[in-house]
């Protein structure tokens, strides 16, 4: 049984986790519930059988032996079950939490992978992310179970204190236990609201940190003496936070510490109110020793309650964050049926007026973008950095939503929806996946129903020239877990065999050869030039030399198109076009 998105954002806390857990393991939901449900039964029952016991000592005469000793192998048996109760109840615990782990990791992605691209970009998506993930559920469980059986326990203790004649201090305890949770959420909520806050720069150190110890950035940053600088960011953003926590931990400290003053006073009052009503009354040893249990009882029960009190606040707080994150709009996703036989027509790209503005950005990335994209055409993107090529290719591919305008995709006389787009494409990225796995799971990346089927996968390595490496299809690569290095080139080659196993059509090449020396250049150009072969094909680069093998060429700057045509057309224009490509040209004279 799966939930809904809106199943999860408008049941309870309490129900949304006991409804997950309890379908994901019934087993030990169950035995969670009736273990928490038997402590309190358990513990009045050796509370009054002690008292009994104690009773039967003080009268004690010959007839009493017997019962003395049944009641006494009675409360045996009784602490073994609460022994038992209690380890039943760390078992059950120990299995929720595992599933409660998971299921967490696996609602937050699985609400990231209904994202659009651009909103997973935006850093206060992040942000919620990162404080989504401070939830555990199985402690909002237990912290709600716990909240529940220690007031039960409290009022029973409470009625049995006033049924044998102590209701002032029963009323006295209540009235302190009120106030107590009033002040324990008034403070957890003011901690709680300096742990969120910290989210942001955690992340931040968390980068700082990343910077000084990842293989691609250590030998710039000791290049350069970036060190000093890194520690000196880190030590500020450490310093800040360090604040913040000094406040929290003087707000923790100064209510704990009243607490206990208030919890010393108490149990003192009541121990000498209990010895000197019952003493001078001349009830039973039986009944001080239990009014003794129960108000030792209840100055276990107390903290314990008004501490789990304290902590459901905060898991309440978290709960909220994680709501607020599944609640993130969604990429509105038409059905439409895929057939899992698609032919390899050519595609046609129609822009139309396109707009489109990050969330964070006050001026849009591109404007007025125009164009058609013929099936069979193949087509660069130039300009220079930041002039919104790869943006456009990411709205082509449907991965951003437009601002305002539209793009339409064709294949014959058929429109391809949008989040269908990326199921008939090739494409290799600039920075595409370097997957620490084995060479199979690389490859696979491209159609995932290949994994096991090594023909396919060798065949496309060998289309992709990434068969002379001397590996297996199950050789790991990546020094990270201790698999073989590859060179960039070796890598690309790995992402291009990726994108032969995809029989789509259309290919697009987002600035792959980048970090490419020229031999190795050349060759990604060729093969690009394979790949879109007798399909439309889409080049993004600022090597302008590749725009010579196009059947037509776009140039953008800041966000526009401000030239078109072919290679030959827009150098006899004598604009922008010319100029950039002879500047390049006259580097290789």
């Amino acid at each position: 049984m799966e939930y809904t998105y809106k199943e999860r954002c408008c049941l309870p806390d309490f129900l949304y986790v006991v409804k997950l857990l309890y379908v994901k393991d019934r087993r030990n939901s169950l035995l969670y519930f009736i273990t928490n449900l038997l402590s309190a039964p358990i513990l009045f029952a050796e509370l009054f059988t002690t008292k009994y016991v104690v009773d039967l000592i003080q009268n004690f005469n010959p007839n009493t032996y017997q019962h003395i000793l049944l009641l006494v192998s009675l409360l045996m048996v009784m602490l073994y079950l609460a022994g038992l109760n209690s380890s039943l109840r760390a078992i059950a615990i120990t299995n929720l939490t595992s599933t409660s782990i998971y299921e967490l990791e696996h609602s937050i992605l699985e609400k990231t992978s209904k994202l659009s691209t651009a909103l997973l970009e935006d850093p206060a998506t992040k942000t919620k992310r990162e404080k989504a993930k401070r939830l555990s559920l199985i402690d909002l469980l237990d912290q709600w179970t716990g909240v529940t059986v220690h007031l039960i326990t409290l009022v029973v203790l409470m009625v049995v204190l006033s049924v044998y004649g102590f209701y002032i201090l029963a009323l006295i305890i209540l009235g302190v236990q009120i106030l107590q949770l009033y002040l324990m959420k008034r403070m957890s909520q003011k901690v709680e609201s300096i742990s969120a806050n910290q989210t942001s720069s955690v992340r931040m150190i968390n980068y700082l940190v990343d910077l000084l110890i990842n293989r691609n950035s250590i030998p710039e940053v000791r290049m350069y003496r970036m060190s000093s600088y890194l520690f000196s960011s880190m030590k500020e953003s450490f310093t800040n936070n360090f604040k913040q926590m000094h406040r929290k931990v003087i707000y923790s400290e100064t209510l704990n510490f009243s607490q206990s003053l208030i919890m010393i006073l108490l149990n003192g009052t009541t121990i000498a109110i209990l010895a000197i009503t019952i003493g001078s009354s001349g009830q039973s040893a039986g009944l001080f020793v239990l009014l003794l249990q129960i108000s030792s009882q209840l100055f276990i029960v107390i903290p314990a309650l008004t501490r789990v009190y304290a902590d459901l606040a905060k898991s309440r707080l978290r709960y909220e964050d994680y709501t607020s994150y599944l609640d993130l709009e969604e990429q509105v996703l038409r059905d439409q049926e895929v057939n899992s036989n698609r032919n390899t027509d050519q595609m046609k790209v129609q822009v139309h007026q396109l707009f489109f503005r990050y969330p964070t950005n006050a001026k849009n990335t591109l404007s007025n973008i125009n164009m058609t994209i013929h099936p069979g055409e193949r087509i660069a993107f130039v300009g220079e950095n930041g002039s919104g090529k790869s943006t456009l290719v990411k709205l082509i591919l449907g991965l951003y939503p437009a601002t305002a305008g539209n793009i339409q995709w064709f294949k014959g006389e058929n429109e391809v929806l949008a989040h269908n787009v990326t199921q008939d494409t090739r494409v290799v990225f600039q920075d595409f996946i370097k997957l620490q796995r084995p060479i199979r799971e690389n490859i696979a990346l491209g159609n995932m129903a290949t994994i096991h089927d090594d023909s396919r996968l060798l065949a496309a390595m060998k289309k992709a020239e990434a068969d002379n490496y001397g590996v297996r299809l199950d050789t790991l690569v990546g020094p990270q877990f201790g698999g073989i290095d590859l060179s960039g080139g070796q890598w690309q080659r790995l992402a291009i065999a990726r994108a032969y196993l995809n029989d789509g059509a259309l290919m697009i090449f987002d600035e792959p050869t980048a970090a490419l020396d020229p031999y190795a250049e050349q060759q990604a150009f060729d093969t690009f030039m394979k790949l879109g072969e007798q399909r439309t094909s889409i080049i993004v680069t600022h090597r302008l030399y590749m725009s010579k093998f196009v059947d037509r060429i776009f140039l953008f700057e800041h966000g526009e198109i401000v030239e078109s045509g072919t290679h030959e057309e827009l150098m006899r224009v004598d604009g922008k076009y010319k100029k950039m490509f002879n500047r390049q040209s006259s580097l290789y004279v």
